[in-house]
């Protein structure tokens, strides 16, 4: 069982060994103690890979997104071929990663009362994306690009390709995150452009 001093578990739910399942997942929530969904609650999902890019966007989104009395859905998606394996492994996995999402949380914002939704699923990254924004009807998605190789190593489309179908096919607003060193080297690399104009400096 899930349990820090700041949140509590709620039902999680577990398709991993249901074959008529239309969606294979494992869902893990927590709650803030005191927390309660009003119709101010905002609601956002965030695609956080493991990559450099994914996690960028769950710390974003931890830290400056997320305010009280929202719920965050993370969505970590995996390669099909991990039903071949131990599910308690990919469990285990889940768990571990919503620890890190709760110690995060707590440490960007200690008082913060939020509503913690983990949906670990294996298979294509955008069929899974079109799926949980159907479920959960997020007021917006939060990608990380890095490029189109970033997930290629998983056998899976690349996380560049990811931001663009979700701006070009999402029904609710896009946010995306690009990893802060990245955008540090890019803004150094226009400050030291000879050609670059200096109507601002």
């Amino acid at each position: 069982m899930i349990h820090t001093p700041a949140y509590t578990p709620k039902v999680s739910f577990d398709t991993f060994e249901n074959p008529n399942a239309s969606m294979f997942s494992f869902t893990l929530q927590v709650k803030s103690e005191g927390y309660k969904r009003t119709r101010n609650t905002r609601v956002f999902l965030c695609a956080a890979s493991p990559d450099e890019s994914g996690m960028e966007a769950l710390d974003w989104s931890l830290e400056a997104l997320v305010q009280d009395g929202d719920e965050l859905i993370v969505f970590r998606g995996v390669d099909e071929e991990v039903l071949e394996k131990d599910h308690d492994i990919l469990r285990d996995n889940a768990r571990d990663l919503m620890r890190t999402i709760q110690a995060k949380s707590y440490e960007f914002h200690p008082d913060r009362k939020l509503s913690l939704i983990l949906e670990y699923i294996p298979g294509k990254i955008t069929d899974s994306l079109d799926r949980l924004i159907a479920l959960y009807r997020p007021d917006s998605v939060v990608v990380g690009t890095r490029g189109r190789r970033s997930w290629q190593g998983m056998g899976m489309i690349g996380m560049g390709s990811v931001s663009k179908y979700c701006l070009s096919h999402s029904p609710v607003p896009v946010i995306v995150v690009r990893p802060e060193r990245k955008v540090k080297k890019t803004v150094e690399k226009r400050k030291a452009d000879p050609k670059r104009g200096r109507h601002f400096e």
